[in-house]
C-alpha cells in the first residue's frame, strides 16, 4: 500500500459530500471514478459474502487502483487473508494498515485493528499477544465488546486455559444471550475439562438459537468423530461443509473439515467416496504442500537430503511461510554444513511457535557460525529454558564460548545433573576442561565416561592427555600401558601408547607398539601415518614415503596421509604420485584439491579448469557441491600469496574464481584488495557495492573500504564507513578502529563515546575495555582509566599493555604496586620499548639507578629515536656517575 500524506482524509471528504448531496440539488455530481469505486467496494463485499475469495480480492484491488487513500478495500483484502488461513499475511497487511493511520484513525477503526490483530496472532499461536491486543480496544460498542469476549474465549480455548475460557465466553453471553458463537465455545471447553453432560447440554442450548450454524455442525461432527460414530460424523460434516466448503479457494477450515471427512468415510468402508475427497485435497495447494512434505519427510529418513530439500523447497515458492518447510530444510542445511542458509531459515521461527527443538538448532547453528553471544540469547528467551538439560546445555557452551567461564560451566553442570547419560556433553565439557589446565576435574568427568561404548576409547586418549599436558608422564604411561593390557587388540589404545613411548625418547618400544596397531588396523591408515612420521623424524625418508604412501592408499583423503607424503618427497614425484592416485580413485577430492592448487601455483589455468570441474559437480542444482568451500578457499589463498610478487597471475586466478563463486565474499574481498593496491577505485568500489547487495548483513565491503579511505587520508569518508559497517555488524574491531580514526581527526570525546558504547555492546572484549582505558588516560581521567585497566586485567591477567599503563599511573599516585606490576609487564613483553622505560624509569625513581640503568638501556636499543627514552637513560646514567655516556645521549638530541 503506498503512503499517503492525508491517509483517508479523502474518504472523509466523499462521505461529508454524499451527505450534503441528499439534501440539494446536485445529488447526481459524484464523479465517475467515485462511482466506479462504490461500485467496486459493493461487488468485494458481495463476492465475499458469497465465499468468492478471488472475486472479492480482485474487487478491492481495482477499488485501491481508484482510491489507495481509503483502507476499507485493503480491510476486505485482510478479511479474505483471514478467512482463506492466512494469518501471518493478514497481520502483515493489519499492520500497514496502522502504520498509515497513524493517530488519524478514530475509535471504530482502531477497534477494528485491534481484533484483526488478536485473531490474526491466535491463529499464529501467539496467544498471549493477541489477549494483549483485545486490552486496546478504545470505547469499544456493543458489537464490538461481544466480538472481543468471544474472541477472548477461542484465545483461551486454543491456549487450553479452560476456567479463563468459560469466563470469557460466559461473558460474551452475558452481553448478548442469543449469540451462537460463546455457546458452541463453551460446550467445546466442558468436553475438554471432562464434564460431557453439560456440554451436551450446551449444544441443545445451541440448537435453539440456530440448529443450521455450520461452527455448530462442525463441533457436532468432531464430536461423533471421537467417540468413533462415524455415520453420525458423515452426516454433521457434509452439513458443515455446505457452508464451509462454498469458498472458491481451499482454506485451512475447508481442508482440515474435507480431511477429517475422508478419514470419516474410510473408516466405515467407504473408499470411493474418500478417494473423491482425496483428489480434491491433493490438487489442492494445501494438497500439494502437505505431498511435498511427506516425499520431503520419506527422503530425510532415507537420508537422501538433497530429494528431501527439492521437495521443501518447492513448498515454499508456493507458501513462503510454511513454517514445517522451514524448519525442515533449516535442519537439512544444518546437516549438509550450511550454516548460514540455515540460520537464515530458522531464524524467522524463533519466537518459539516452531518448538524449542527449532530454537536450539537455531542456536547451534549460530555457535557454529561463531555468534555465541546470540545464541545465548535465543536461548535464554526460551520457555522452561532453566529446566530443559539440551537448553541448559546449549547456554553453557555459548557463554563458555564468550568466555564467561563461571557461568557455562554452572550452566553445563545443571545439564549433566539433569540428564548424566548425555555423554557426548560429558565429554565436550571434560575435553574443555582439560584445555583449560582443570586436569582433575576433566579427568573425573572422563572417568565416568570411559566406560560407555560410544565414548569409551576417546575418554580414555582423554584421560592420558591430561595427565601427560600436567606434565605427569608417569602416570600417563601406566594408564595406557593399563589399558593396552584390557585390550591388546585396540588400534586406539595401541596408538596411544606407542605415541607415549615415542615422547619419551623409547622410540624401539613406539615402533612396536605402532606395528602391533597395524596389524589390527583393517583399513584404518593412522598406524601408517604415525609410523611414517616415526621414519620421518629418523630421516628414512624412503619408509616414511612407503608408510605414507600405503596410508593415501587406505585413505585418499586423508589429510595427513597427503601432507606426510609431500613432506618427504621431491615436488616432482609427489605430484606424480598424487596424479597416479588420482587415477585409482577418480572420486577422491583429497589428490584433486592438491593437484588444484598446484596447477594454480604454476599459473597452469587449463589444467585447473579440468580438476575444478569434477570438484564442483552438484548432487542437485541447489546444493553445493560438498568440495565447494574448500575450492574457494584454494583459489582465493593461491591469489593471495601472488598478489605481492605476481599480481597480473593473482588477478586472473580472481577473475576466474569470480566466475566461479560470483557471490563469494572472501573472494569479492580479496579482488577488490588487488584493485585498491593497485588505485583502480573503480573497479574495487563496482566489487564492493556488488558485495553489499549479496551479503546485505556484511560489514566487510565497508571496512575495506573504510582502511583503504583511511590510508589515503580521506579520514571523514572513513569514518563515514565504519559508522556503517557498525551498524552492519558491529563487533570489537570495528569499533577500536572507528574510535582511532576519529582521534586521528581530533575528536577525542567522540572516540571516548564510542568506546563506551562499545563497553556496553561487548563489555568482555578486554580489547575494547582495554581502549577505553587508554582514552580515559589520555583525556586525564585517571581514575576511570584505572578502572577499565583493572577490569582488562581480571579477564585477561597478562595483558601487557593493561599491566604496563596501570603501572604508570600508580606511580604517578605513589601506589607501592607500580614496581610489580611493571616488572610483569617487562616480563611478558620484554622487547617493548615503551614497557621497558616504564618498568626502569619506576626502578630509578624508587632509588635502584643500577637496576634501572640497564633496563632503560634495552629500552633505548629498541627504540633509539624516543626523546623520552633517551632522557630517562641520561638521568639514569648521571645518577651512576656515568656522566660521559649521559652527555653524549644529550648531544646526540
Amino acid at each position: 500500500m503506498s503512503k499517503h500524506p492525508a491517509f483517508f482524509a479523502a474518504l472523509l471528504i466523499m462521505l461529508f459530500s454524499l451527505s450534503l448531496a441528499g439534501c440539494g440539488d446536485n445529488g447526481d455530481d459524484m464523479s465517475q471514478a467515485e462511482v466506479e469505486y462504490l461500485s467496486h467496494i459493493d461487488q468485494a463485499r458481495f463476492f465475499q459474502r458469497q465465499g468468492e475469495l478471488k472475486a472479492s480480492t480482485l474487487e478491492a484491488r481495482s477499488a485501491i487502483e481508484l482510491n489507495n487513500a481509503n483502507a476499507e478495500p485493503y480491510f476486505i483484502i485482510v478479511d479474505n487473508l483471514l478467512t482463506a488461513g492466512d494469518a501471518k499475511s493478514a497481520l502483515q497487511q493489519v499492520n500497514r494498515i496502522a502504520e498509515e493511520l497513524g493517530d488519524q484513525a478514530g475509535p471504530r477503526t482502531h477497534n477494528r485493528i485491534a481484533l484483526i490483530r488478536a485473531r490474526a496472532k491466535m491463529l499464529l499461536g501467539r496467544a498471549d499477544e493477541a489477549l494483549a491486543d483485545l486490552e486496546t480496544l478504545r470505547d469499544p460498542d456493543r458489537t464490538e465488546t461481544l466480538q472481543a469476549a468471544t474472541l477472548r474465549g477461542d484465545i483461551h480455548r486454543r491456549a487450553q486455559n479452560i476456567d479463563d475460557g468459560i469466563a470469557a465466553y460466559q461473558d460474551a453471553r452475558d452481553i448478548d444471550d442469543q449469540a451462537i458463537e460463546p455457546v458452541i465455545g463453551l460446550s467445546r471447553l466442558h468436553w475438554a475439562d471432562d464434564n460431557p453432560e453439560q456440554s451436551r447440554a450446551l449444544i441443545k442450548e445451541a440448537e435453539e438459537i440456530d440448529k443450521q450454524d455450520p461452527e455448530l455442525w462442525l463441533w457436532k461432527a468432531q464430536l461423533a468423530h471421537s467417540q468413533q460414530q462415524y455415520e453420525k460424523a458423515e452426516e454433521a460434516y457434509i452439513r458443515a461443509l455446505e457452508d464451509i466448503g462454498q469458498y472458491d479457494v481451499m482454506t485451512y477450515r475447508k481442508y482440515t473439515t474435507i480431511s477429517a471427512l475422508t478419514d470419516v468415510l474410510r473408516q466405515q468402508g467407504k473408499s470411493a467416496e474418500a478417494f473423491v475427497y482425496e483428489e480434491i485435497l491433493a490438487k489442492s495447494a494445501p494438497g500439494t504442500i502437505k505431498s511435498n512434505f511427506e516425499a520431503a519427510q520419506t527422503a530425510y529418513q532415507e537420508g537422501n537430503l538433497a530429494e528431501a530439500a527439492r521437495f521443501l523447497e518447492e513448498n515454499l515458492k508456493q507458501a513462503p511461510d510454511h513454517t514445517r518447510s522451514a524448519a525442515l530444510l533449516g535442519m537439512i542445511r544444518f546437516r549438509q554444513g550450511r550454516v548460514s542458509d540455515a540460520e537464515e531459515l530458522l531464524a524467522p521461527l524463533a519466537d518459539g511457535s516452531a518448538g524449542g527443538g527449532i530454537n536450539r538448532l537455531l542456536a547451534a547453528t549460530q555457535l557454529q557460525l561463531q555468534k555465541p553471544e546470540e545464541a545465548r540469547k535465543q536461548l535464554e528467551r526460551m520457555e522452561n529454558s532453566d529446566s530443559d538439560p539440551g537448553t541448559l546445555a546449549l547456554i553453557g557452551i555459548s557463554a563458555l564460548a564468550m568466555g564467561d567461564t563461571d557461568t557455562g560451566r554452572d550452566y553445563i553442570q545443571q545439564s549433566l545433573e539433569m540428564a548424566p547419560d548425555n555423554h557426548e556433553l560429558r565429554f565436550r565439557y571434560a575435553s574443555w576442561l582439560v584445555s583449560q589446565g582443570k586436569t582433575n576435574e576433566g579427568i573425573q568427568q572422563a572417568e565416568r565416561i570411559k566406560e560407555t561404548e560410544a565414548f569409551g576409547d576417546q575418554a580414555r586418549a582423554l584421560i592420558i592427555k591430561a595427565h601427560r599436558d600436567a606434565g605427569n608422564q608417569t602416570a600417563a604411561r601406566e594408564t595406557a600401558s593399563a589399558w593396552v593390557k584390557a585390550a591388546p587388540d585396540n588400534i586406539n589404545a595401541l596408538m596411544v601408547r606407542g605415541d607415549i613411548a615415542l615422547s619419551q625418547g623409547d622410540v624401539e618400544d613406539a615402533r612396536q607398539y605402532l606395528e602391533q596397531a597395524r596389524s589390527v588396523a583393517d583399513g584404518n591408515p593412522g598406524p601408517d601415518i604415525a609410523l611414517g612420521v616415526l621414519a620421518s623424524r629418523e630421516d628414512r625418508r624412503e619408509d616414511a614415503r612407503r608408510h605414507f604412501k600405503t596410508a593415501v592408499g587406505l585413505a585418499p583423503n586423508n589429510r595427513r596421509a597427503l601432507k606426510g607424503l609431500l613432506d618427504v618427497t621431491d615436488e616432482s614425484e609427489g605430484i606424480a604420485f598424487l596424479r597416479e592416485t588420482l587415477n585409482k580413485h577418480p572420486d577422491a577430492a583429497g589428490p584433486r584439491l592438491l593437484l588444484l592448487e598446484h596447477a594454480l601455483r604454476e599459473n597452469n589455468m587449463d589444467e585447473a579448469n579440468t580438476l575444478t570441474a569434477p570438484l564442483l559437480e552438484r548432487e542437485a542444482p541447489d546444493t553445493p557441491a560438498p568440495a565447494e568451500r574448500l575450492v574457494a578457499g584454494i583459489y582465493n589463498g593461491v591469489a593471495a600469496q601472488k598478489i605481492q610478487n605476481a599480481p597480473a597471475q593473482a588477478k586472473a586466478i580472481l577473475e576466474r574464481a569470480q566466475a566461479l563463486f560470483p557471490k563469494h565474499e572472501d573472494i569479492q574481498m580479496q579482488t577488490a584488495r588487488l584493485h585498491l593496491s593497485q588505485n583502480d577505485r573503480q573497479k574495487a568500489r563496482s566489487i564492493l557495492d556488488q558485495a553489499k547487495v549479496d551479503h546485505p548483513d556484511s560489514a566487510r565491503p565497508y571496512l575495506l573500504e573504510a582502511r583503504y579511505e583511511v590510508s589515503q587520508g580521506n579520514t571523514e569518508a572513513g569514518i563515514e564507513l565504519y559508522q556503517l559497517a557498525l551498524e552492519k555488524e558491529p563487533s570489537p574491531q570495528i569499533y577500536l578502529n572507528y574510535a582511532q580514526t576519529l582521534r586521528k581527526t581530533d575528536q577525542p570525546n567522540k572516540a571516548l563515546e564510542t568506546l563506551k558504547s562499545a563497553v556496553n555492546d561487548f563489555p568482555d572484549s578486554a580489547a575494547v575495555r582495554l581502549g577505553l582505558a587508554v582514552s580515559y588516560q589520555n583525556q586525564g581521567e585517571n581514575e576511570k582509566a584505572v578502572r577499565e585497566y583493572e577490569a582488562v586485567l581480571e579477564a585477561s591477567p597478562n595483558n601487557a599493555t593493561a599491566l604496563n599503563n596501570l603501572a604508570w599511573l600508580h606511580h604517578q599516585s605513589g601506589k607501592p604496586e607500580a614496581r610489580e606490576l611493571a616488572r610483569r609487564a617487562y616480563e611478558l613483553a620484554p622487547d617493548s620499548a615503551a614497557v621497558a622505560d616504564t618498568y626502569g624509569w619506576i626502578l630509578f625513581q624508587q632509588g635502584d639507578h643500577s637496576e634501572s640503568v640497564t633496563i632503560l638501556e634495552k629500552a633505548h636499543q629498541l627504540d633509539p629515536e624516543m626523546q623520552e627514552i633517551a632522557l630517562h637513560l641520561a638521568e639514569a646514567y648521571k645518577a651512576t656517575n656515568q656522566q660521559s655516556k649521559a652527555k653524549a645521549i644529550l648531544e646526540k638530541m
